[in-house]
């Protein structure tokens, strides 16, 4: 039984990653567009971070304020690194859709 489980494990994984969906996702987060891609988003969300920052930032804050603003701040880079990534993942869905269609219109 475990041998049975084992191989058709091995099967399973074999068949997602010879899928040409996910090598063409592999591909991507292993080149240099991903990599640039990311990095964009890091730096667009680090400017915003620091727009935020210089927009609300108060003269004589307590350190209860000083702190509750450091951890909304950070949640917020947190979302909008969350949010970049969607952007990202729907733009990549909204090409297979594409392509699907494509597909389907020449059937």
């Amino acid at each position: 039984m475990a041998k049975y489980f084992k191989q058709s494990s091995a099967e399973i994984i074999s068949g997602l990653l010879s899928d040409a969906k996910v090598k063409r996702v592999r591909e991507y987060v292993g080149g240099e567009d991903f990599k640039s891609d990311r990095e964009r988003v890091r730096q667009e969300a680090a400017r915003r971070l620091k727009n935020i920052r210089d927009r609300y930032r108060q003269k004589g804050r307590t350190p209860e304020a000083a702190a509750k603003e450091r951890e909304l701040t950070l949640r917020l880079a947190e979302v909008e690194a969350e949010s970049a990534e969607l952007r990202v993942r729907l733009s990549e869905l909204l090409e297979e859709e594409e392509k699907l269609r494509a597909a389907l219109d020449e059937l």
